[in-house]
């Protein structure tokens, strides 16, 4: 007989509570109502969400009742041997809030399917409360003072934090705290992973995180996912389950080329003009993917960009050398309020954040991107680095692999979905995202055609024909 926590199939899992606590201290335990569970991560988001379908017969809304400010008591998790909040979903200490009841829909007679939608605690805490105070030293430092307050976000869960490489002093005018930590993203630098202004501020199962996506790239793949694995006994000649959970279900390309996008919001190219309003000059930074290819870290070790270093035909220069994109800004030097010639604190940071910052975001929004779904397990989280084999599918070129898709992924986005209605199964939808591609890179030149070509092509590019010539061949089409 199967142990409880032995994993029997691939997508199995298990509800350990599912518990509503409302505004009066009333508990009700769901579980047996339960049709689907939906939970939602987002390395764009500060706290995580989801909803849950029921299958009520008794009007629990109307009766219990649900008002939208009910807390939930909710644990979930793969069957496992030795379960921690990195390998499951529990927010048994630590609730949820639900502030909404999205769908309420008849079945039939004496029975409705209800939605109710939840999100973390600290998202509610955000609505009700504004800082008004200043503060000085490491954003990192700072970031962690806000979450922990008891005056503020007040969370006790764990905060995953790299370290910054800036002081900074910041006065918040009666802002929210999530708006407060949005700020401290735009202006600091990464101590850990080559000055990298590309800080993130999320929340998964396992806790929040403050990181940077070069901090995510160093990380070690933690899951290996790849097309058609076939069924393979275990020592004891059954499936080996674990390998299921391996496969690709099915993948969609999210993400085209698009160079003029990729232009327009300075992913490519970027210029900054900054007024320096103390030493009253204007100052120039210019930034581009290509140059900055080799500091920036990336998923793929070793992997090349994902866009050409070719010049153009007519204007002979790289595309990289644009001002497509324009940043105007004004600061103060750094300097400029101490008498001495040691202030620690910087002013705003712009020359060394923002470009890079806007670029880095967006190479992973533009750059390769898929939507994959995978069997479920509840180990699994958005900011998680994970490697994606699939097979080439061209006849033309000798590969087993697409050297395009095939690397290391970045998990931005993450659907949970357990199904309890029917044959229950635990799946998982996500999109991952890269911002290089395997192999060489693309030619940094190439073959020009003589100018007395295209001449000649020009001059028989057009050619007439007589009415019965048009028609005869409009016929034969």
């Amino acid at each position: 007989m199967a142990r409880d926590d032995e994993l029997k199939y691939a997508g199995e899992f298990r509800i350990d509570e599912c518990t509503i606590i409302t505004h009066e201290g009333f508990e009700y335990n769901i579980n047996a109502l339960i049709e689907a569970v939906n939970f939602y991560e987002d390395i764009y988001s500060a706290t995580v969400s989801g909803s849950i379908i029921v299958k009520d017969t008794t009007n629990i809304v109307m009766n219990f009742p649900i008002i939208g400010q009910e807390r939930l008591l909710l644990k979930i998790q793969t069957p496992q041997t030795n379960p921690t909040r990195e390998t499951s979903i529990d927010f048994t200490k630590m609730p949820l809030y639900i502030y909404k009841i999205n769908m309420q829909e008849g079945l039939n007679e004496g029975s409705q399917l209800i939605s109710l939608e939840f999100a973390s605690s600290e998202g509610l805490r955000n609505q009700t409360s504004r800082i008004s105070q200043s503060y000085s030293g490491q954003p990192s430092e700072i970031v962690e003072k806000i979450l922990r307050d008891e005056s503020y976000l007040k969370s006790k869960k764990e905060l995953i934090v790299e370290p910054t490489a800036n002081n900074v002093k910041v006065v918040f005018p009666n802002y929210k705290p999530f708006k407060c930590i949005r700020h401290l993203l735009n202006i600091s630098n990464s101590s850990v992973a080559n000055n990298s202004p590309s800080y993130l501020f999320y929340e998964t199962a396992a806790g929040f995180n403050f990181r940077t996506f070069d901090g995510l790239c160093k990380e070690p793949v933690k899951f290996f996912f790849r097309e058609n694995v076939a069924s393979v006994l275990n020592e004891k000649k059954v499936i080996d389950v674990r390998l299921n959970l391996e496969t690709i279900v099915s993948y969609q390309i999210v993400t085209s080329k698009d160079t003029y996008k990729n232009l327009q919001n300075g992913m490519i190219a970027s210029k900054l003009i900054e007024h320096d309003i103390y030493h009253k000059r204007l100052d120039l930074y210019k930034y581009d993917y290509l140059s900055n290819f080799d500091t920036d870290i990336h998923p793929d070790e070793g992997g090349s960009p994902i866009i050409a270093a070719a010049e153009d035909l007519e204007t002979l220069k790289p595309i990289t050398d644009s001002d497509a994109k324009l940043y105007v800004s004004s600061t103060a030097s750094g300097y400029s309020f101490s008498e001495g010639s040691n202030y620690p604190y910087q002013s705003d940071n712009r020359n060394q954040t923002l470009q890079r910052k806007k670029s880095r975001k967006i190479q992973f929004e533009s750059g390769v991107a898929l939507n994959v779904e995978v069997p479920g397990q509840t180990a699994i989280h958005a900011g998680d680095k994970i490697r994606l084999e699939i097979g080439a599918t061209s006849s033309i070129v000798q590969k087993d692999e697409d050297t395009d898709l095939t690397g290391n992924y970045i998990v931005t986005q993450l659907r949970h979905t357990f199904n309890q209605s029917g044959d229950a199964k635990h799946s998982i939808v996500m999109r991952v995202a890269k911002d290089s591609k395997q192999g060489n890179a693309y030619g940094n030149s190439i073959q020009r055609i003589p100018s007395h070509t295209i001449a000649s092509a020009a001059n028989n590019s057009v050619t007439k024909s007589t009415d019965a010539e048009y028609y005869s061949q409009t016929t034969a089409i």
